[in-house]
């Protein structure tokens, strides 16, 4: 039982986490960029208003996406960014100083403040407030059972055998720490991990901090990594890495070269002296701020300019669209037929060679790249839409939300259906006998249509051309679904690649019925889906 609760206690860390962020974007009301911008207007400004973020929104990622969107358009000179960056970092320490100490007896408290501003006040900033109480508490209770089951797993002797092998290896803690930050993107989440874990009493206070050290390396390679896509943020990125990365290991040195290092120093216990080191490493990496002209020069000459492109670019997502929720949806629901366009063309480009009997020889390449960019694009519109406030949505823009939101969910599956599977199938049943190929085309090209019929009726739905769409989708469901059952039957002799073409066209017409539903939010008149089980019977 041990370790699934050591599991469900790092989840629960990272559900707090992200629950705390969503619960501070209600409190500042969605204007958090602006708010930032106000204060980037001189160096030291910057570094406050950083501090601040930092504090209140703990992800010094998110801080850095916004920082790389403020460089990209211009606003603010890179210094400042910098200075936001180091600042947030900074501001994150905070919430790890708090999760240090001991507060299991007050999660009752949390929530029960947290759940009575949440579910039982309608303005939006005390359910903000009442949404960062449940968020601490859930982290709390996660690494209560992550400290449970430390110390029931520290009387263990494979356990105690274990750590005394670690003791000898104290590196391995600092890439440790390295690969669950970059894993869970988040430093404080890892950071909050080891704390929990000295309940066990294996871990030494050296190992602890070169856990500390390893997180605040492992963050700075995540910024670099969300970064990566824009000049601007690999420079901000690589920035960070520069400054943090031989702090990182001059500490480690230390630490390592120097066993009578006098670490009692640090105030408080085990849990407080790590904090203690998190927040004195980031507040003296702040110091670089000194030589923040020196840095800009370094990190533009070994990143420089991306080649002007013949046509300037706009980001599909920008996050300023977020300050007006309406603008976003808009942005988000362009980008989804973008996806609706790309899957077409995926499709048809598959149809096309099974009509005139040979795929082209590039259609795989082509059919792989439009996945890889699909999926990209998926995972941005499910952060992008993430982020937009529910509370400040009409009824419609919440049933778009939660439509795009859900066709999100469903999109790797129709993504794999309509393209590398769909085209391998394909190819398949263009090596079976001509007879079978005959026999099989028609059905196969006549689903295809069908559903390409929906996905352009889901389509027009999503942008309200008219309401009733929903409904004929529905309809149309279940007719599609008794067509496949009546073809199956009336050809018994398919051959295999067409009964897996002709059921993952089931399966895609299902999942676009299921987003409708969302979309209507209202269940079918009649929930009966015999495709399922007829078609089993028939197959």
């Amino acid at each position: 039982m041990e370790p699934i609760n050591l599991i469900a206690g790092i989840l629960l860390i990272l559900f707090g986490l992200r629950f705390l962020r969503k619960g501070f974007a209600r409190i500042m009301g969605g204007d958090l960029l602006d708010w930032l911008q106000g204060f980037t207007r001189t160096r030291a400004r910057a570094f406050v208003g950083g501090v601040a973020s930092g504090a209140v929104m703990p992800s010094s990622t998110a801080t850095a996406m916004l920082s790389v969107q403020m460089t990209r358009r211009g606003k603010v000179p890179w210094k400042n960014v910098l200075a936001v960056l180091l600042g947030a970092q900074l501001g994150t320490t905070v919430l790890v100083q708090m999760v240090s100490f001991d507060l299991q007896h007050y999660i009752g408290l949390f929530l029960a403040l947290g759940a009575g501003l949440f579910l039982f006040v309608e303005s939006s900033r005390p359910r903000g407030v009442g949404q960062a109480l449940l968020a601490f508490a859930f982290m709390l209770m996660g690494m209560g059972l992550l400290s449970d089951a430390a110390t029931s797993l520290g009387s263990d002797p494979a356990v105690e055998a274990l750590f005394a092998a670690l003791g000898q290896l104290p590196l391995l803690f600092l890439v440790g720490a390295v690969l669950l930050t970059l894993m869970v993107q988040s430093a404080t989440a890892s950071i909050a991990v080891a704390l929990a874990l000295v309940a066990g009493g294996q871990i030494t206070l050296p190992m602890l901090l070169l856990w500390v050290l390893g997180a605040n390396i492992g963050l700075c390679l995540t910024v670099l990594l969300a970064g990566w896509g824009d000049t601007q943020g690999r420079r901000l990125g690589l920035a960070i890495l520069m400054i943090k990365l031989p702090l990182a290991l001059g500490a480690a040195g230390l630490l390592l070269g120097i066993p009578q290092l006098p670490l009692q120093v640090l105030p408080g216990e085990l849990p407080q002296q790590a904090a203690w080191t998190h927040t004195l490493f980031n507040l003296l990496a702040c110091a670089a701020l000194f030589l923040a002209p020196a840095l800009e020069r370094w990190v533009k000459i070994l990143i420089p300019d991306s080649p002007a492109p013949g046509k300037a670019g706009t980001p599909r997502l920008d996050p300023l669209l977020l300050q007006n929720p309406a603008l976003a949806i808009n942005a988000a629901l362009r980008e989804t037929l973008r996806i609706f366009d790309t899957l077409h063309l995926m499709g048809d480009g598959v149809m096309q060679g099974l009509k005139q009997g040979a795929l082209d020889d590039g259609l795989a390449v082509d059919i792989a790249r439009r996945s890889r960019e699909v999926q990209t694009v998926c995972h941005e519109l499910t952060a992008f839409l993430d982020a937009i406030p529910d509370d400040s949505l009409n009824r419609e823009d919440q049933a778009l939300k939660d439509t795009m939101d859900d066709f999100m969910r469903e999109l790797p599956m129709i993504v794999r259906t309509l393209g590398p599977e769909l085209h391998d199938e394909a190819r398949r049943l263009l090596q079976a006998s001509p007879g079978a190929l005959e026999a099989a085309r028609p059905l196969v090209l006549d689903a295809a249509a069908r559903f390409t019929q929906q996905m352009n009726t889901v389509a027009r739905m999503l942008m309200r051309e008219r309401p009733e769409l929903g409904r004929k989708i529905l309809e149309r469901k279940q007719d599609n679904s008794r067509w496949l059952i009546q073809a199956k039957r009336a050809h018994p002799g398919l051959p295999y690649p067409a009964w897996e073409i002709l059921d993952g066209f089931q399966q895609l017409n299902r999942r676009l019925s299921g987003v409708t539903y969302v979309y209507c939010q209202e269940e079918p008149e009649d929930p009966e889906d015999p495709a399922l089980t007829e078609a089993d019977a028939v197959r």
